[in-house]
């Protein structure tokens, strides 16, 4: 079972994701990483149906990964259309970073280089790294 911030995820989504092979990684990480991003966890849990969908090569109706998530097809759509835009806009907002120049070529390093650490189970070490990149301040 997949827990996060002490409540289980639904049983069916859960089982879902497991049998989709997905890694879901520890909760501390995940809550932390939701703290400062633009994505809930409903947000989240809708991207995590979306892909363990195509891991596992599945055409689900709207309807049926709504069931896995305990919603509605109308809640569903809505969430998945919010995560999608929330995506969006954070990669523009980096783009325009980079074209201003307030995220030079280390920033973006770096932040590629957190990003790795991340998958590899560093979590220490990447928060480090992006705390180095956001502690950056140009309005000082």
């Amino acid at each position: 079972m997949y827990y996060w911030k002490g409540t289980d995820m639904r049983k069916a989504l859960a089982d879902f994701l497991k049998r989709s092979g997905l890694k879901i990684p520890d909760p501390r990480l995940l809550d932390e990483l939701l703290k400062g991003s633009h994505l809930t966890r409903a947000q989240i849990e809708t991207l995590l149906i979306e892909l363990g969908a195509m891991n596992l090569g599945l055409k689900l109706s709207v309807e049926e990964k709504a069931r896995l998530r305990g919603v509605s097809k109308g809640a569903y759509a809505r969430t998945k259309r919010q995560a999608m835009n929330n995506i969006r806009k954070s990669l523009y907002t980096i783009m325009l970073l980079r074209l201003l120049g307030i995220f030079g070529d280390e920033a973006m390093a770096s932040i590629l280089e957190a990003s790795n650490l991340l998958v590899m189970g560093r979590f220490d070490e990447a928060v480090t790294i992006l705390r180095s990149v956001t502690s950056c301040d140009v309005t000082r």
